[in-house]
């Protein structure tokens, strides 16, 4: 096979699931000895492999002046501030396209590009640069007049419109302009669509932008070899919790972005105490970024604890709960699904987006019913009492070893990227 250089565009190295998902897909290519690299506007630290867009003070302020203009654009037209940073206008960015890195790589493969870092207009350069492009998506935007998640809307198989997002929703309002702009430049030039899900590539298919395109579901590399569960004790130990309670875990970068489901957590936990009659064996981990007051929401003992950069600390979380709890209303293929299944934690989940690919109705948790508390409070009580514990935990990890095996998926990346060299030779 020829030799061939992928170069991974994200805005972030590190901050963000799909940051994660790309920063550990070139380190798994690279163990698979592919010349790849990552490109990112910013970055903390310096990363192996990893190149950035900002290479000084200025460039920095100028980033975020890119990120008010479109936030203050955005704040015209918004229902309220709980979708702020659910909806991306694309109306200002950098171009890459000059870039060295960009100009030496064989293989353009785009990730999550917003909060001003790729415009539409970026976009448009780089699909008319003559290169082959891969796109992962890790939301919906990319066919959605601007928001990220469409929940409930049908709008994007259509054009786009009566966006619920918007305070005056209407059939020519914000997110059918924006839409008519991805049209005129989605419409006549090429590029390959990766999802992580079959339900976010049926998406895909189903919008009236990108139905012509092909579309290929590829997992998110995780090693199974990293996320492994661990001693409870040891776990706990390292965490300064008891090995004697059953922990509920429950993270998220941001508990308070809408889309987490956290108002669902807090009233299915609520409930959750009544049936189990104040259980004090049971006891809450909030892992993230959260409010220092949110502990007073939860009739359990909660433990608030930060993110951090540490694998060993992340598996330790996972492998000291009994359960973890994502309650999201809509969401792609989780990395922390995966994570949790790997560590052999069973998950309760709502029945919604690509979360029931990933698992099987008390087998290897619990798919509750969507957007019910309710249901969420059974599926927790459930875990939590089982005769059956051991299996349900072994299940988590031999059905997320037989759907999510990282071999696969590079392999399946590698194939795609050696298609595509050979169709533009």
């Amino acid at each position: 096979m020829p030799e061939m250089k992928v170069l991974l565009i994200s805005k972030h190295a590190k901050t963000g699931g799909a940051a994660i998902a790309t920063h550990r897909l070139m380190e798994a290519l690279q163990d698979h000895s592919v010349d790849v690299s990552m490109l990112v506007q910013e970055m903390d630290a310096n990363m192996e492999s990893t190149y950035h867009t900002t290479g000084t003070v200025l460039k920095k302020w100028i980033n975020l002046v890119r990120f008010i203009i479109e936030r203050l654009v955005f704040l015209l037209y918004e229902k309220s501030s709980t979708i702020r940073f659910l909806f991306s206008l694309a109306n200002t960015g950098e171009g890459i396209t000059g870039n060295r890195h960009f100009r030496e790589a064989d293989i353009i493969h785009l990730h999550w590009i917003n909060a001003g870092f790729l415009s539409l207009r970026s976009l448009k350069g780089i699909l008319d640069s003559g290169k082959p492009v891969v796109w992962t998506f890790h939301d919906m935007w990319a066919f959605t007049g601007g928001c990220h998640y469409a929940l409930d809307c049908e709008e994007y198989t259509r054009n786009c419109g009566n966006c619920p997002y918007l305070k005056k929703p209407h059939p020519g309002d914000l997110s059918h302009r924006i839409w008519k702009r991805k049209e005129k430049i989605f419409q006549k030039r090429k590029f390959v669509i990766v999802t992580p899900s079959n339900w976010l590539g049926q998406c895909a298919q189903s919008s009236s932008l990108l139905k012509h395109c092909e579309v290929h579901t590829i997992h998110n590399p995780i090693d199974h070899s990293v996320f492994k569960p661990a001693e409870k004790e040891i776990a706990c130990e390292n965490l300064g919790l008891d090995p004697g309670k059953n922990y509920i875990l429950f993270g998220a970068a941001n508990v308070g972005n809408m889309l987490k489901g956290f108002d669902y957590f807090v009233k299915a936990i609520q409930r959750l105490y009544k049936e189990m009659e104040g259980d004090d064996g049971i006891e809450i981990v909030l892992f993230g970024k959260s409010r220092d007051d949110v502990t007073h929401l939860f009739p359990f003992k909660t433990h608030r604890i930060s993110f951090t950069g540490s694998l060993r600390k992340i598996v330790d979380l996972y492998s000291a709960a009994h359960l973890f709890a994502i309650p999201s209303l809509q969401d792609n293929l989780p990395n922390t699904i995966i994570e949790s299944l790997f560590c052999g934690t069973p998950v309760v989940a709502f029945n919604s987006g690509g979360i029931p690919e990933m698992i099987d109705h008390k087998v290897n948790g619990y798919l509750g019913e969507y957007r019910s508390g309710k249901d969420l409070a059974e599926g927790m009580k459930w875990v939590l009492t089982s005769d059956h514990y051991e299996e349900l935990s072994a299940n988590a990890r031999r059905i997320a070893e037989e759907r999510y095996s990282r071999e696969k998926s590079i392999e399946l990346h590698v194939e795609l990227y050696h298609k595509l060299l050979e169709q533009h030779s």
